[in-house]
């Protein structure tokens, strides 16, 4: 479950990069460099006969390539990476929900909008950077909104929008929520538990027998609690610089 959970993340990264213009393949791997390292910077799908390693670590030193290397849990992988230096710098839980049974019958849908503008895309972009702390850009969002595997959501309280989230539908027809995000001055108001609910019940009417996602401990405390079960974890590794 693990490598579908990852695999999941990795198509989603894909297509993102494929319809921004902004994907690239080399040397067994795939990385995505949006403007101005913004998300989702990656290095991913990493093919440990076919990588060369040396011409990576090139590559991040002199900033052609994003200095953070995605991966499922993987010896052979991690073994290549930490004898060339690399650390990992994060290790995040890979999580699944089985959909049968599961729907919020409490949650008000207008409560939500779906991203169908490119100003609602530049909100979804300007919610998201807030809430995580790190760039995302208006037209990263924007070449999203009119494709079917991608449902792209606002979360609306009082006068304001301060949540986002996303549905992506990979190929085989499994959903996974990403980006589930709330602007600081809102936490502590179940915003983010609503946001998640509701991404589910999409994930439902879109058919999908399973919800993915990947969650920091934090997070994975909030999920377990809402039917989530963990599947191992997300490893990512960055190269030490001057």
């Amino acid at each position: 479950m693990n490598k579908a959970i990852i695999n999941h993340l990795f198509e989603f990264w894909t297509q993102i990069g494929k319809q921004g213009g902004f994907l690239t393949k080399e040397n067994g791997l795939l990385f995505t460099n949006p403007l101005n390292n913004s998300w989702p910077s990656k290095v991913f799908d990493i093919d440990h006969e076919k990588l060369d390693i040396d011409d990576l670590r090139r590559k991040i030193g002199f900033g052609a390539i994003p200095n953070s290397i995605a991966t499922y849990e993987d010896d052979t992988i991690k073994t290549i990476l930490e004898s060339h230096q690399f650390r990992r710098s994060s290790k995040i839980k890979a999580m699944a929900l089985d959909t049968f049974g599961v729907l919020f019958e409490d949650i008000n849908e207008t409560e939500f909008i779906t991203v169908s503008t490119n100003d609602e895309a530049k909100t979804f972009a300007d919610v998201a950077s807030e809430s995580f702390g790190y760039p995302v850009k208006a037209s990263t969002i924007i070449p999203l909104i009119d494709k079917p595997s991608f449902k792209i959501i606002l979360g609306k309280h009082d006068k304001g929008i301060p949540t986002c989230g996303m549905v992506y539908i990979d190929e085989n027809g499994v959903a996974g929520i990403h980006m589930i995000g709330t602007k600081g001055a809102y936490r502590g108001l179940g915003l983010g538990k609503k946001m998640t609910q509701f991404l589910i019940n999409q994930s439902i009417k879109a058919q999908s027998r399973k919800v993915f996602l990947v969650a920091s401990e934090a997070g994975e405390r909030i999920y377990t609690k809402m039917g989530f079960t963990s599947h191992g974890f997300l490893e990512s590794y960055s190269l030490p610089l001057e």
